[in-house]
């Protein structure tokens, strides 16, 4: 039998991640023969390897006797201040213009005290420099404390040995090569250091987006060094990273880094495109190394893609910044407009949409929608304009338990289309909930309508379906409605042309 689970502090939880096999992912089982294995440290609690550093960080900060509400203010690419975080710390966070608004939002929520956006591009020791800013806040805060990886504060050798133990056990001491991102080079730095005294052959592959500097420096203006790729890459070469601890350096370029990124997903590791570049980078090494069966590459997956809902998992972003593939972009071609064909609802063939009154009885619409086995029906006001709708599995629900009488009006109960609340009329003091007609995924309590008429394209539909279970088909002055569509319509018609198996 395993071991018992036990109620612990989450602070206990940190480390001990799983490696896998990257062999299901695309471009690695037919181009390469050595094994990569990927070292899944987004898996950590606050799902990122800055878990380990803000472990450390806060045992130094109580060994020396800082107060546990002490204001700490942290730079960085966004994980480091969520590990903190997570380890109830109270934060003002120095974070580049680059990091995610995912990221951003985490924060907010998890109550740092403020979030200051810091120049890509800055170098040491220029104002715009996050060291600079921080110090400025410290001095105006009392208690403050500045956290920045890259100064070399913070005593980070343990927490690095005690991953690099991680891997020489899981791995048997089988390792040819270790891949990583590198930014602050602290992890490169320990973990180079650590492996060699018991793996002396280890080959330590550093890894940053193309236009990053670490490895090459030139006199490019820094403000011209763009990337989209976070939590790797720098515009100068970062003082905590040893002279010898990178044996080899890739550059990997956005596109490659997005793309292997999503290809991770599809394999089943939900890592982010930091990660995405490390595996690129370990099949390029791995192939022009001619690595043969037998040898392995570990690679540090270091952060989950569910920091980028509005980058790497955004279709829309990745297609505006060209950084898919031609498979990808192929299959996000297809599913968006090559399999409707320009088709549009008009030839979904919906039947006529049957309505209710807002003043008809809650028994009459429940029988309406029984008879006819419909799931949902539209409301109409005045002039037999859409207001509204009601489900029957709410509807039921009323009646089964006392809320609606059969003789009650629907007006009472329906769900209104519109972006402000209803207007109290109810006796019992109680108000008509309120919903909003084909709101975007974006809106706010003041929502966008969507509006969906028999002229609207089947590949708009479908997006609308990303975010909604039905969708009432109007006129153009969305007085009427025509029709009521669901996503089962559109795997109807797509099954009638064949294009698309279920």
């Amino acid at each position: 039998m395993a071991g018992v689970l036990e109620i612990t502090d989450i602070t206990d939880t940190i480390g001990r991640t799983p490696m896998v096999r990257l062999s299901g992912v695309e471009g690695i089982t037919n181009r390469v023969s050595a094994d990569i294995v990927g070292k899944l440290e987004y898996m950590n609690p606050g799902a990122s390897i800055k878990d380990r550093v803000a472990k450390y960080i806060v045992k130094q900060l109580d060994a020396r006797g800082v107060s546990k509400d002490a204001l700490l203010v942290v730079a960085g690419p966004g994980n480091l201040a969520i590990s903190l975080a997570m380890l109830h710390r109270k934060l003002l966070c120095l974070i580049p213009e680059r990091t995610s608004a995912d990221r951003v939002r985490l924060l907010k929520c998890a109550g740092a005290v403020d979030i200051m956006r810091t120049l890509d591009g800055a170098l040491p020791g220029s104002p715009e420099h996050p060291s600079s800013i921080g110090k400025r806040v410290v001095e105006q805060k009392q208690g403050a404390v500045y956290i920045d990886e890259e100064l070399g504060d913070w005593d980070l050798s343990e927490c690095y040995n005690e991953l690099a133990a991680e891997i020489i056990e899981q791995t048997k001491g089988n390792v040819d090569a270790l891949v990583l991102g590198v930014d602050t080079g602290n992890a490169a730095t320990h973990l180079a250091r650590a492996l060699r005294e018991k793996i002396p052959g280890v080959q330590i592959v550093g890894v940053e987006p193309s236009n990053s500097a670490i490895c090459d420096q030139n006199a490019l203006n820094p403000l011209a060094r763009r990337w989209l790729c976070e939590d790797i890459g720098r515009v100068y070469a970062p003082r905590a990273l040893a002279a010898n601890s990178i044996d080899m350096w890739i550059q990997v370029s956005d596109n490659v880094a997005y793309s292997m990124a999503r290809q991770l997903i599809q394999a089943g590791v939900f890592a982010g495109p930091s990660a995405g570049a490390s595996v690129a980078a370990a099949r390029m090494y791995a192939t022009s190394e001619a690595l043969q069966c037998g040898q392995r590459v570990v690679v540090i997956l270091g952060d989950t893609a569910r920091n980028y809902g509005e980058t790497l998992l955004s279709d829309d972003w990745m297609l505006a910044h060209d950084l898919l593939d031609a498979r990808m972009l192929g299959d996000i071609q297809r599913k968006q407009i090559e399999q409707y064909r320009a088709a549009s609802i008009e030839d979904l063939q919906l039947p006529a949409a049957v309505t209710v009154s807002e003043n008809d009885t809650m028994g009459a619409a429940i029988e309406l929608m029984m008879e006819n086995d419909f799931s949902q029906v539209p409301i109409t006001g005045p002039n037999r304009r859409l207001i509204g709708y009601l489900t029957l599995s709410a509807a039921q629900t009323l009646a089964e338990n006392g809320a609606a009488k059969a003789h009650d009006p629907v007006k009472q109960f329906m769900l209104r289309f519109t972006g402000r609340p209803a207007t109290d009329n109810r006796a019992d003091g109680r108000y008509t909930p309120v919903l909003s007609l084909a709101a975007t995924p974006s809106s706010s309590i003041r929502k966008q309508y969507w509006l969906i008429t028999p002229e609207t394209p089947l590949s708009e539909l479908a997006r609308f379906f990303e975010t909604h279970t039905v969708a009432f088909v109007t006129d153009a002055s969305r007085k009427f409605c025509l029709g009521i569509a669901t996503k089962q319509d559109l795997i109807t018609f797509l099954a009638r042309r064949n294009t698309r198996t279920f």
